[in-house]
């Protein structure tokens, strides 16, 4: 029941109480892909995505072809059209130089286009470009991103500031009526 456009549909609910950055307790759990499951996986002709703004149209033969042919659109292990994200979301991803990722997710059943949870502009912004994960005293490569075809819930490990004092984090988005919400954020070196 979305009435404004893609533009504007691709804001960042980040609420306070869970948005923590520290390591969990003994006691306390991450969140796993099995913790936000979906109720359906999309059959059938996905339907063309609806390319809205500047950084879409340039990316427009990417993000239709991965929709259609399945390009950069990678599910249990190799490329294929279709869902592989939330039930019925397509992310489709594509090298830009190296290191350099772009992606984008298109709803299957609608043809929205979104952008991810975290770009190399930050959170919440429009961009497709991913941030690169730098690791210590080494050049940076590639973020790691985790999701599947059957949760909402993304895995993106990334060093949102691209310089050698910023830290790593891996970041739990969950992907939730048409918008992102980020459940945690761990430092790299606390993690488990």
């Amino acid at each position: 029941m979305r009435l404004f456009t893609l533009a504007i549909s691709t804001t960042l609910v980040v609420p306070a109480t869970n948005a923590q950055t520290s390591a969990p307790t003994a006691n306390e759990r991450l969140p796993q892909f099995e913790d936000y499951p979906v109720a359906t996986i999309f059959q059938g002709t996905p339907a063309a995505p609806k390319i809205v703004t500047p950084q879409q149209r340039m990316y427009r033969t990417r993000i239709r072809e991965g929709v259609s042919k399945g390009w950069g659109v990678v599910r249990d292990g190799k490329e294929q059209p279709g869902p592989n994200f939330a039930g019925h979301m397509i992310v489709v991803q594509w090298p830009c130089g190296a290191p350099c990722m772009m992606m984008a997710m298109v709803d299957a059943q609608t043809g929205d286009v979104y952008s991810p949870p975290i770009s190399f502009d930050g959170i919440g912004s429009q961009s497709l470009a991913l941030p690169l994960l730098t690791p210590e005293l080494a050049v940076g490569r590639n973020p790691d991103v985790e999701f599947r075809q059957d949760s909402s819930l993304m895995v993106i490990r990334a060093t949102p500031k691209q310089t050698q004092q910023h830290p790593s984090y891996t970041y739990y988005f969950l992907w939730q009526d048409g918008r992102w919400k980020l459940l945690r954020r761990i430092l790299k070196e606390d993690e488990l």
